[in-house]
């Protein structure tokens, strides 16, 4: 007999095989339960022999089921890496490499594209994002949203899979009006400007750093007034010159000036602010890590996270 049985449905056989459990199947599928059922259901009544056996607390294979499971593995692995070998080396083939760029920081704090293109001896093409997209792109494996390597900011919510390698700490500074009475002081201790509203972005943006801002701000007293931050830099700059609040800024932004506006270091009780720039790219992609390598190459003491 010659079967036509759906791939969906022998991946989630092997999920819930994998997991013993329908639920923690269906999370690591992004699916819901009840389809992840219907699958393992039409496989059991298209084979005609039941795969599972199920109890309120867990989910293990009959014989018949684990026979299947150990034919399946090798064979979903070997998908796998031709799949990703025909990737690979479709990239290599182009010449051509999509790198992103967070734009929380100016792109001065990077290499440039024609070092880029120097360095990796390819094309190069580069896309400023947020850091989350741009660890959601290097998941994607569609050519038109593609990324082999990323320089992105931390902390951040890196997903399983990818690859970061940390590349040097871009301290943080503050933006006051002229004619506040800290502008022109030595160093800044934010505690002083407890009653300054604060411009600061919103959580959506980066949860990992909004919230690792949160503690440090907490375990140090400091806890002004917040407005949203403009998203574009030369208008938060315009609002702090205007006297809306004070600002964060990444160092790398400082070649950026304004009237009105003075740029401040932080005392170093603030150093658990700073932001740590990542080399970051996916743990399964060769020709990415063969990249990776030559821009690491560039930078002295980078280290994985």
């Amino acid at each position: 007999m010659t079967y036509r049985i759906h791939c969906e449905r022998l991946l989630s056989f092997l999920a819930v095989a994998d997991t013993g459990h329908y639920r923690q199947a269906a999370a690591k599928l992004n699916l819901s339960q009840p389809p992840l059922t219907r699958r393992i259901q039409a496989l059991e009544a298209e084979l005609g022999v039941k795969l599972f056996e199920r109890t309120t607390r867990r989910v293990t294979l009959t014989p018949a089921g684990e026979r299947l499971a150990a034919r399946l593995r090798p064979c979903f692995s070997e998908i796998e890496a031709a799949c990703n070998e025909a990737r690979q080396l479709g990239s290599h083939d182009t010449s051509a490499v999509t790198l992103g760029m967070t734009s929380a920081l100016d792109p001065l704090a990077f290499p440039t594209q024609q070092t880029l293109t120097t360095l990796l001896d390819s094309q190069v093409t580069v896309i400023r994002e947020s850091s989350r997209e741009l660890l959601a792109r290097l998941l994607d494996w569609e050519m038109e949203r593609r990324l082999q390597l990323a320089f992105i900011g931390l902390p951040n919510e890196v997903p399983e899979g990818v690859v970061v390698r940390v590349i040097k700490c871009e301290p943080q500074w503050v933006a006051l009006p002229t004619s506040h009475p800290l502008a022109k002081t030595e160093k800044v201790d934010l505690k002083q400007l407890n009653d300054t509203p604060l411009l600061w972005f919103a959580r959506r943006g980066n949860p990992a750093y909004f919230d690792h801002c949160d503690q440090v701000f907490r375990l140090a007293g400091y806890h002004p007034p917040r407005r949203e931050e403009p998203t574009d830099h030369h208008h938060l700059l315009a609002a702090v010159a205007a006297g809306e609040g004070v600002a964060l800024i990444p160092e790398s932004f400082l070649t950026t000036r304004r009237e009105g506006v003075m740029m401040r270091p932080l005392t170093e009780d603030w150093a658990a602010l700073d932001l740590n720039v990542a080399l970051a790219w996916r743990k399964d992609d060769t020709e990415a890590q063969h990249l990776a390598r030559r821009l690491l190459a560039q930078f002295d003491g980078a280290e994985t996270t």
